[in-house]
């Protein structure tokens, strides 16, 4: 086959495949998908409702927003769509009639004129699908902004249910992250895990397989609660970006806990540890209050308001309740309270 003839080739191919994207099917997919997103928006958000996720009350109002707005434009992108197709279909009818003569002994200026021709209908296709995806830009970019914080509360809520320990009575999970604990500043002795912080306390959880053989194989599972700060024993927070181009996402704590007066952690994958500080100031503050979709049960508030604190028997200090417990066992002398 001749270099002549080869352009021939490849420019039927090339024009065949913009006669069929001259239909817009890829947007017509992206409308369909967008449609049944929004639609399975409330089902998604209901879920990590279900799994007792109580924070970030504005999800459900963005769902009805989205759901409205896109009810309100989705004809008017539809319509745009299908004016679009009829004129690219005249188009490509148009270019249709050059590339009917073409042939493997056509001269070279006609195979130029058919690249031109080919060009411009590439050049109008993109552009009519850049007009229609520019009628919903904004709206996809909420409604993935929105899936991507719902993906997030899966992903610490996943960590919860795996977590070592349990929350305490009427306690809510806020926010969790991949974290290392810098103890001691030797990054191969500190611990990692995750960082959780709830209404009630900000926990860090060892979690880890230490000990591995080249860096690979074998080694121990590593599973359990370093620390856990009541919310009101954080006296201070600060951030900073450390290391190399500010690489590492260091979070300072000063405390009033006796055992753990400072607490450096790094949270990581790619978590802002501003965004952490904030959030953590928030929760002192009461701030996060605003952000309830679901409120504590009262009668939960009021059992924990009348349990007992100190052991009848002996007068020591009680463990603090777990969600769901019923009775209480004195660590001192063993004597069982019921709630």
């Amino acid at each position: 086959m001749t270099d002549l003839a080869n352009d021939v080739h490849q420019l039927r191919q090339k024009f065949d495949s913009c006669a069929e994207s001259a239909g817009l099917s890829s947007i017509n997919r992206e409308i369909s998908d967008i449609s049944t997103r929004i639609e399975t928006l409330g089902t998604e958000i209901q879920e990590v409702r279900s799994r007792g996720y109580a924070f970030r009350s504005y999800l459900e109002n963005k769902a009805a927003v989205l759901k409205n707005h896109w009810s309100d434009i989705r004809q008017r992108v539809q319509e745009a769509a299908d004016e679009e197709i009829s004129s690219l279909r005249t188009e490509v009818k148009r270019a249709e009639f050059r590339f009917r003569r073409l042939n493997d002994s056509v001269a070279e200026p006609e195979v130029a004129a058919a690249k031109e021709v080919l060009e411009e209908l590439e050049n109008k296709i993109d552009a009519a699908e850049k007009r229609i995806q520019d009628m919903y830009a904004t709206l996809k970019n909420d409604m993935n902004a929105t899936f991507s914080q719902l993906h997030e509360i899966n992903w610490c809520l996943d960590q919860k249910d795996e977590a070592s320990f349990d929350l305490l009575a009427g306690e809510s999970l806020f926010l969790a992250a991949k974290a290392e604990w810098v103890a001691s500043g030797n990054s191969k002795q500190d611990p990692d895990g995750i960082i959780f912080l709830t209404d009630q306390r900000l926990i860090f959880e060892q979690k880890e397989t230490t000990g591995k053989r080249l860096g690979l194989f074998g080694g121990k599972k590593e599973q359990e609660v370093e620390w856990a700060l009541p919310i009101h024993e954080i006296d201070d927070v600060s951030a900073e970006n450390k290391g190399f181009l500010g690489g590492k996402d260091m979070l300072y704590l000063e405390t009033s806990s006796g055992k753990h007066p400072r607490i450096t952690v790094e949270v990581k994958g790619g978590v802002d540890c501003k965004f952490w500080q904030k959030q953590i100031q928030r929760m002192i503050s009461g701030d996060t209050a605003n952000e309830r979709a679901i409120e504590p049960d009262p009668e939960l508030i009021e059992q924990l308001r009348n349990a007992p604190t100190a052991c009848h028997v002996c007068g020591g200090t009680l463990p603090r309740i777990v969600a769901g417990q019923l009775q209480v066992d004195c660590e001192y002398c063993g004597a069982i309270i019921r709630i």
